[in-house]
C-alpha cells in the first residue's frame, strides 16, 4: 500500500494497540493477568468463554482461545518469540516491577537484566508459555 503524498492535512492518530494472545483457557489466562500481573479483566465473551481483554493503565492484551498449539515444539522459548511488549515510564518503575512479580512467585522466561542499548527488560512467561516482555526506557 503506498500513503498518498502529505498533505495540510492532520495525519490520524494511532492511540493504542493490544497484542492477541492465544491461550488454552480463557478463565485460567484472566486469573493469570489479575492475580498475578495486576491487570483488570475487562470483558470476556462467548459461552463458552473464547475471547476476552485484560488491561493495566494503558497496556492492553486480547486472550484468544484455541484448542492446538499455535507454535511448533519448543520454538517460541529456543528464539524468544514475544507475544507481546510493554514498556514502562521509568528505569526505577522497571525494577519495582520486576520485584512485585517476583515476589508473587511470577514464573521468568528472563530475569530483569541490562540490554546492550541501555534499556532494562525482562520476559514474564504466562500459564500458555506467551513470552511478554517488559522493558524501561533506554538511558
Amino acid at each position: 500500500m503506498t500513503l498518498p503524498a502529505k498533505q495540510s492535512i492532520a495525519q490520524p492518530t494511532l492511540c493504542s494497540v493490544a497484542a492477541q494472545l492465544f491461550v488454552r483457557d480463557i478463565k485460567t489466562s484472566c486469573d493469570f493477568f489479575d492475580s498475578k500481573l495486576g491487570f483488570t479483566v475487562d470483558f470476556v465473551y462467548g459461552d463458552p468463554p473464547f475471547f476476552g481483554q485484560v488491561s493495566r493503565d494503558n497496556a492492553r492484551l486480547s486472550l484468544r482461545h484455541v484448542d492446538e498449539p499455535v507454535f511448533a515444539g519448543d520454538i517460541r522459548e529456543r528464539e524468544d518469540l514475544l507475544s507481546a511488549s510493554i514498556t514502562v515510564a521509568s528505569a526505577e518503575e522497571i525494577r519495582d516491577l520486576f520485584l512485585m512479580y517476583q515476589a508473587v512467585g511470577v514464573p521468568f522466561h528472563q530475569a530483569l537484566k541490562k540490554e546492550p542499548w541501555g534499556a532494562e527488560t525482562f520476559v514474564v512467561k504466562d500459564p500458555d508459555g506467551n513470552l511478554i516482555l517488559f522493558a524501561g526506557p533506554a538511558s
